[in-house]
């Protein structure tokens, strides 16, 4: 079944790694040799198994847009090591990964860049230092104001990692460089790049809906979109 993406919508696909299984066979036809290369370099098997997992799940999402088979996605990656679609007629369709525990995210927009992030949702005893170091001091003040420290310190987290992966830049823009607005009373939020004015106002962040116990984000350089959601 192949899978239509229009301009100004976003689609969110989520997948449980530990409901999912595939035959040893099947991988070695799915994936790349690179792929299968960095498959081989991690330690521990249940690492190994998840991250063929992912791999093989991304390019059986991706070949519904494309119109082929998994196999016959082909993925580049620019040189901060985001991966794009290498398909002429298709490379304006934009996806991120992302996973935390044991679930997996994808989204995907046309046209426009796209950021994801999810996180298990965790005690942290060391969570108002990260804060300090790494967001902004409106943000510190979201986390200070809110009797929910956790919730409050991963939705700011989120929001600011699918930023930064959606620009494709990997650190160009430092955490404290931006402020994310989780208390927008718009439909969705604004993002405020500090000493870069006009770029803030191409870009949304918003929260998504996932699992309980897990909490995701996204970011697009979109001012309208329209987000819906698909299960693996």
């Amino acid at each position: 079944m192949n899978t239509e993406i229009e301009e100004y919508q976003v689609h969110v696909w989520q997948a449980n790694m530990d409901a999912l299984s595939i035959y040893p066979k099947d991988i070695s036809k799915v994936l790349s040799p690179d792929e299968l290369d960095r498959a081989n370099k991690f330690k521990f098997p249940k690492d190994r198994e998840h991250f063929i997992l992912r791999r093989y799940q991304l390019r059986f999402i991706l070949s519904k847009y494309c119109v082929c088979q998994p196999n016959e996605v082909m993925l580049r990656y620019n040189s901060y090591k985001k991966p794009f679609i290498y398909i002429p007629e298709f490379e304006g369709i934009k996806f991120n990964l992302s996973f935390s525990g044991n679930l997996m995210v994808v989204g995907l927009s046309k046209n426009n860049d796209i950021g994801i992030d999810i996180e298990k949702v965790r005690q942290m005893h060391d969570l108002e230092n990260i804060a300090m170091e790494n967001f902004s001091l409106q943000e510190v003040k979201y986390l200070k104001g809110t009797s929910d420290k956790t919730t409050t310190f991963f939705k700011i987290w989120t929001r600011k990692e699918a930023f930064i992966k959606a620009t494709g830049n990997g650190m160009y823009y430092l955490l404290k460089s931006f402020c994310v607005n989780i208390n927008s009373s718009w439909s969705y939020e604004h993002l405020v790049i500090f000493n870069h004015p006009m770029e803030s106002r191409l870009w949304r962040t918003a929260a998504l809906n996932i699992s309980d116990g897990y909490i995701a984000s996204m970011a697009i350089k979109s001012d309208k979109f329209q987000i819906s959601y698909f299960q693996l």
